[in-house]
């Protein structure tokens, strides 16, 4: 009974081991038809020579990827190279669909990511031009004007690939797989935030676009704008004061504790010639003087004033030989002239010791009078 069970258990294995081999040998066989319909319909439209570069078009990227490395007509692979095509998005990349329109504008992601368009052909349609791709000659029209488009206004769906930064790389219209040529436009900028600064020119608060910061000019710490005190020396009176710091001025404070020092000198008092201590600050060259030796009594010299005729007491720096003379007899005034008068009559002699007496007595007297008068023309 149990040999039974078992004959019945394998019989039963091998009924699904059966199923499950012909229905996989279905279904591959489904698949190599499918691949050798589809390979022979490229095959024929490759040998029909459409203007498509692929015939059946390529609506997605894997569509790209299979006809690159299949090779498809035996030329696409030089064609998506020489088009900047990949089998393989490089990394950053990616693909999105767009449109290339009658102004020759290729357009994704609702902007213009390139202008000036034309797309390549197999065949010379008008206003094409031909180029030369691995020996082969293709046709590449404009899309300006719709002159590559079997319909002028009409605008193709397109596979578009842009960068990681919205660049245009490449694309190929989707119905045709024929690569595209355009000259990108650079994706708009992102919009700059307003940011708040300290202006250190005027220490104010101000807005500013962030593109706008200069390091020389801004803080973005905005505690620099706030009041700073500082203590200088008034360099004028000398003093100490406190001031803000945006209003320091270098030519009139200092932070330098010397500046503020009080220095004294001696000097020469000119008027008063003497010697005196002021501050340095002080110092008037109408008044002192540094020089000590001016501060020395003058020489005096006794002259005579030839104006005056006067004998007189002069600094010896002040002497003047056209007014002053050393010869103190220049100021002597001559002797006066005594007018000769009759003589008496002649008397008898008189022998009298009363007349001697008194003739000497005269002379005398005279003699006297004129030395304390030339005395008196003597002053010093």
């Amino acid at each position: 009974m149990r040999d039974l069970i078992n004959t019945f258990r394998r019989a039963k294995s091998n009924k699904l081991f059966i199923a499950g081999f012909f229905a996989m040998t279905v279904m591959l066989a489904g698949v190599g038809v499918y691949q050798f319909n589809q390979t022979a319909v490229e095959a024929a439209d490759c040998r029909n020579q459409t203007n498509n570069i692929v015939p059946q078009g390529t609506h997605g990227y894997g569509d790209v990827t299979h006809h690159y490395n299949a090779n498809t007509c035996g030329d696409v692979k030089a064609i998506f190279d020489h088009y900047w095509i990949k089998p393989a998005l490089a990394p950053g990349d990616r693909v999105v669909d767009g449109v290339s329109n009658n102004r020759g504008e290729v357009v994704a992601e609702g902007r213009v990511v390139a202008h000036s368009a034309t797309s390549i052909g197999r065949h010379q349609i008008q206003h094409s031009r031909p180029v030369s791709i691995a020996g082969k000659t293709y046709y590449e029209t404009s899309h300006v004007g719709g002159q590559a488009f079997a319909n002028p206004g009409a605008s193709l769906p397109t596979l578009v690939v842009l960068d990681a930064q919205g660049n245009f790389k490449n694309a190929i219209i989707k119905d045709c797989g024929n690569p595209v040529y355009a000259k990108p436009v650079p994706p708009p900028k992102p919009p700059v935030n307003d940011i708040q600064v300290c202006e250190l020119a005027t220490r104010k608060i101000i807005t500013i676009k962030e593109d706008q910061f200069n390091p020389e000019q801004h803080s973005r710490n905005l505690e620099d704008c706030k009041d700073k005190m500082i203590k200088v020396c008034l360099i004028e009176t000398k003093e100490w004061i406190t001031i803000n710091e945006r209003e320091f001025d270098q030519t009139r404070h200092s932070t330098n504790q010397a500046d503020c020092e009080e220095v004294e000198i001696q000097v020469c008092d000119l008027k008063t010639k003497t010697i005196i201590t002021i501050n340095e600050e002080q110092f008037d060259e109408k008044k002192h003087s540094r020089n000590f030796e001016d501060c020395k009594e003058a020489e005096k010299i006794i002259v005579c004033d030839l104006e005056t005729k006067q004998i007189v007491s002069i600094d010896k720096e002040d002497f003047d030989e056209t007014r002053h003379s050393t010869t103190l007899e220049d100021c002597d005034e001559p002797t006066p002239v005594t007018p000769v008068t009759p003589a008496p009559p002649k008397e008898l002699p008189r022998t009298g010791a009363t007349d001697l007496i008194g003739t000497g007595i005269g002379l005398t007297a005279m003699g006297l009078s004129a030395y304390y008068y030339a005395g008196s023309r003597r002053l010093f």
